[in-house]
C-alpha cells in the first residue's frame, strides 16, 4: 500500500516539462473569442463551436520553427474540418456512428498527422442534436481554428530564428557539459555514457531545426550548418580523447601534466559557452583572437614531457604528443566555432516546402498485417475498444455516454504501463476539475461564468500541460467539458456522470491493454537484434576501408544507422519494461547489450579520429575486418535455430599489431639515431603516434564486440 501511495505521489507531482505561459495565453484568447462573439451576438451554440475547432486545433502543440509550426496549424484546421462534416453526417445515426467511427480511430491511431485528433473530433460531432447544419458547423469549427493559428503565428514572425538559435545554444552547451566531465580525474562512466548521449542527440536536434529553414548557397546562411558541423567535431573529438586518456593513464603521467590536461580541457569548456552566450545573444562573442594561457601552459608541458621520455619510452611519448594534439584540434575547432558565430546568424525565410510524399506506404501497410507489427496491434486494439465502448454507451442509452468513449481515446496507448499512467491522471484530473465546475456554475449561474471557466482553464491548462497531465487534466477538464456540451450547461448530475463515465472509460482502456493483443515486442527482437549487429559491423568495415585508404568511406552515415538500430532495441527494453508482468532479466540484459554497443561505437570512432592518409595502420584494417565478420556471423546465428556463433578469436592479430607498433619503434628510434630532430614532424612518428595512439581502442573494441556476441547470443534473446 505505502509504494501505491508512493508511486501515485510521483506520479502527479513528476515534472515532464517545462510550462509555456504564452502558450497558454495564446490558446486561451483563441478559444475564448468565439464565445463571447457568440454571446454578444445571440448566437452562444455557434461560438461554442467555432470555439471546440479552435481548442482542437491548439490541442495538436505544433512544435518547431514558424514556418513549421504554420504547415502543422494548417494541416490541423484542415483535419479538424474534414472530420467535423464526416462526423456532423453521422449525428443521429448511432448505430452507422459505432460502424463507421471505430474504423476513423483505427486508421488515425496508425497515422501521425491524424492521431487522437481526428477520431475525438468525429465524436463530438456524432453527439449534436439530429439536423444540425453539418457543413455549417464544419465551417464554423474551420474559422475557430484558422483564426487560433494565426495569434499563434503571427507573433513567431518578429522571433523567426529563436527556435534555431535555441536548437544551436542547447548543442554546444550540451557538448560543454560532457567536456566537463573530461576536466575531471577519473570521468564516470555512465556519467560519460549519459551526457555524451545527450550532446550527439541535442546536435541531431539542431541539424533538423536547420533542416526546416530554406537556406540558400551564401556563406552567412550556411552558418549554423558549418557550426552544428563544429560541435559535432569537438564531440566526436572528445570521445576519441576519452580513449586516449585511460591509455595516458596507464603510462603514469606526470601529476603537473595530469593538472594542466585537466585545466586546459575545462578551459575549453568555457569558451564553448561563451560561444553559447554569443548564439543566444544574435551574434558576436567576447573571446578574443588568442588561444587562452591554459591551452599555452598545457602544450609547454606536454612538450617537457615528452622530451623527457624519449629516451626511455617512445610509445608512452606518443600517447602523450596525441593527447596534446587531440586538445588543439578541438580548441582550434572552438575557435572556429567564435569566427562563425562573431558576424551573427544569418538564414532564410523558413522552408515552405510541403513534407515529401512518403512512398512504400501501401507495401509498410501489408507488411505490419503479416508480421502484426506493435503499430498495427495498437491500430487494431483502438478500432476495437471505441466499437465495444460506443456500442455501450448506445445500447445502454447512457447520459453523455460520449464520455466514455473520449476517455478511452485519451487514454488507451501503445503499451499497457502509458495507459496506466495516463488512465490514473486523468481520472483523478476529471474528479477535481468536472467537480469545481459544477461548484463555479452552482453559485453564479451565468453565461459569463462559462466563459471565464473556458478561459481560465485554457489559459492554465495549456500553461501546465508540458509539465505533467495529471494538472491538464485537473484544470482542462471544466473547458473541455464546457465545450463538447456547451448548450447543456454543467450541473452536479452531469457532472457526476462524466466522472463515473471517464472513471469506467479509463478502466476500459486498461483492460483493452491487457487483453488485446500485446505489443508482440519478444517476437520483434530477433530482428533488431541483428539489425544492431549488421549495423555495427558496416561501421567497423567502414573505418578499415578508411585505413585501406577509401577516403570517401561514409562513416558519419553508418554511426547513425548503428545508432538508430540500438535505439530500437532500447526501446524495445522500454516496452518490455512496461508490460502488465514485465521480464525485468531480459529488460536489463537488453539495455546491457545497448550500453555495451555504445561503448563498441566509441571505440570504433576513437580509432577513425586517427586516420590519416600516410599512417602505416599495419593489421589495424584487418582486425576491425575480423571484428565486423564476427558480428555478421552473430546476425545470421540470431536468427537461425542454434542460435550459436564461434567466439571472437582475435589475439593472433592484437598479437601482429603489438609486432607492427614494436617494429615503428624500432624504427623510429633509429631514425632519431640518425640524426633526424626531435621536433621534426617525419611519416614515421606520424605513423607511430596514430598505431600507439590506436592500441588501446582496439583492445577496448575486441573486448565489447565479444561481450556483445555474448550478451545477445546467450542473454537478451528470447
Amino acid at each position: 500500500m505505502r509504494s501505491s501511495l508512493a508511486w501515485l505521489r510521483e506520479t502527479y507531482a513528476e515534472s515532464e516539462g517545462r510550462a509555456s505561459p504564452m502558450y497558454g495565453a495564446v490558446a486561451s484568447v483563441g478559444i475564448a473569442t468565439p464565445l463571447v462573439i457568440g454571446t454578444v451576438t445571440g448566437h452562444p451554440a455557434q461560438g461554442g463551436v467555432a470555439a471546440l475547432g479552435a481548442f482542437f486545433v491548439v490541442n495538436t502543440t505544433p512544435q518547431g520553427p514558424y514556418g513549421a509550426r504554420a504547415r502543422a496549424l494548417l494541416a490541423a484546421v484542415l483535419v479538424v474540418t474534414g472530420f467535423s462534416m464526416l462526423g456532423g453526417l453521422l449525428a443521429g445515426h448511432p448505430t452507422l456512428a459505432v460502424a463507421v467511427v471505430p474504423v476513423v480511430a483505427a486508421v488515425a491511431a496508425a497515422v501521425p498527422w491524424l492521431g487522437v485528433t481526428a477520431t475525438l473530433v468525429m465524436i463530438a460531432a456524432t453527439v449534436r442534436p439530429a439536423g444540425s447544419p453539418v457543413f455549417f458547423d464544419g465551417f464554423l469549427e474551420m474559422i475557430g481554428g484558422l483564426y487560433v493559428s494565426l495569434l499563434m503565428v503571427v507573433p513567431l514572425l518578429t522571433r523567426r530564428l529563436q527556435p534555431l538559435r535555441t536548437a544551436l545554444a542547447e548543442a554546444g552547451g550540451s557538448v560543454a557539459f560532457a567536456l566537463d566531465l573530461l576536466a575531471e580525474p577519473e570521468p564516470r562512466t555512465d556519467e560519460w555514457e549519459r551526457r555524451r548521449r545527450q550532446a550527439y542527440d541535442d546536435i541531431n536536434k539542431a541539424r533538423t531545426t536547420y533542416g526546416l529553414y530554406l537556406s540558400g548557397g551564401r556563406d552567412d546562411e550556411q552558418r549554423p550548418r558549418r557550426l552544428i558541423e563544429a560541435f559535432n567535431r569537438v564531440m566526436d573529438e572528445a570521445v576519441a580523447l576519452r580513449s586516449l586518456l585511460d591509455a595516458a593513464r596507464q603510462a603514469s603521467p606526470p601529476e603537473e601534466w595530469e593538472r594542466e590536461r585537466r585545466v586546459a580541457v575545462a578551459a575549453m569548456a568555457a569558451r564553448l559557452r561563451l560561444v553559447v552566450g554569443g548564439i543566444e545573444a544574435g551574434g558576436g562573442t567576447p573571446l578574443g583572437a588568442d588561444q587562452p594561457v591554459a591551452l599555452h601552459r598545457f602544450a609547454r608541458v606536454s612538450e617537457d614531457v615528452r622530451q623527457a621520455w624519449l629516451a626511455d619510452d617512445l610509445v608512452r611519448t606518443a600517447l602523450i604528443v596525441q593527447v596534446r594534439q587531440s586538445i588543439s584540434r578541438m580548441a582550434a575547432t572552438v575557435d572556429g566555432a567564435r569566427e562563425i558565430i562573431a558576424p551573427g546568424l544569418k538564414i532564410g525565410i523558413d522552408s515552405p516546402r510541403l513534407p515529401e510524399r512518403p512512398t512504400g506506404g501501401w507495401s509498410r501497410f501489408v507488411e505490419g498485417i503479416r508480421t502484426r507489427s506493435p503499430g498495427f496491434r495498437h491500430s487494431t486494439r483502438m478500432g476495437v475498444a471505441i466499437a465495444v465502448a460506443m456500442a455501450l454507451s448506445t445500447w445502454l442509452r447512457l447520459p453523455h455516454g460520449h464520455w466514455l468513449t473520449i476517455t478511452v481515446v485519451a487514454s488507451l496507448r501503445d503499451s499497457y504501463g502509458d495507459t496506466v499512467t495516463r488512465v490514473v491522471k486523468r481520472i483523478g484530473g476529471t474528479a477535481i476539475g468536472a467537480t469545481v465546475a459544477a461548484l463555479a456554475l452552482a453559485l453564479v449561474p451565468q453565461q459569463g461564468t462559462l466563459i471565464a471557466l473556458v478561459f481560465v482553464g485554457a489559459a492554465l491548462g495549456f500553461t501546465v500541460r508540458p509539465v505533467n497531465f495529471a494538472h491538464w487534466m485537473a484544470v482542462a477538464t471544466p473547458m473541455i467539458m464546457l465545450l463538447i456540451d456547451y448548450s447543456a450547461p454543467l450541473s452536479w448530475h452531469a457532472a457526476a456522470w462524466r466522472i463515473g463515465l471517464t472513471a469506467a472509460g479509463g478502466l476500459f482502456a486498461l483492460a483493452a491493454a491487457r487483453v488485446l493483443w500485446p505489443a508482440g515486442t519478444i517476437g520483434l527482437l530477433p530482428g533488431r537484434l541483428a539489425r544492431l549487429m549488421r549495423t555495427h559491423a558496416a561501421l567497423a568495415r567502414a573505418v578499415a576501408a578508411r585505413f585501406d585508404g577509401e577516403a570517401e568511406a561514409s562513416i558519419r552515415r553508418r554511426m547513425e544507422e548503428a545508432a538508430a538500430a540500438a535505439a530500437d532495441v532500447e526501446e524495445s527494453a522500454t516496452r518490455l519494461g512496461q508490460e502488465p508482468a514485465p521480464p525485468d532479466d531480459l529488460v536489463r540484459r537488453l539495455l546491457d547489450a545497448t550500453s555495451i554497443a555504445r561503448r563498441l561505437r566509441d571505440d570504433v570512432q576513437a580509432v577513425g579520429a586517427l586516420w590519416e592518409d600516410r599512417t602505416d595502420a599495419g593489421p589495424l584494417p584487418a582486425i576491425l575486418e575480423r571484428v565486423a565478420d564476427q558480428l555478421e556471423e552473430s546476425a545470421d546465428a540470431l536468427l537461425s535455430a542454434d542460435g550459436e556463433a564461434a567466439e571472437l578469436r582475435l589475439d593472433d592479430l592484437l598479437e601482429e599489431f603489438d609486432r607492427h607498433l614494436a617494429g615503428l619503434t624500432r624504427r623510429r628510434r633509429a631514425e632519431l639515431d640518425d640524426g633526424v630532430g626531435t621536433d621534426a614532424v617525419t611519416t614515421l612518428r606520424r605513423s607511430l603516434v596514430q598505431v600507439a595512439a590506436a592500441r588501446h581502442a582496439l583492445r577496448g573494441l575486441a573486448s565489447d564486440a565479444e561481450r556483445l556476441r555474448r550478451t545477445v547470443l546467450t542473454d537478451a534473446t528470447p
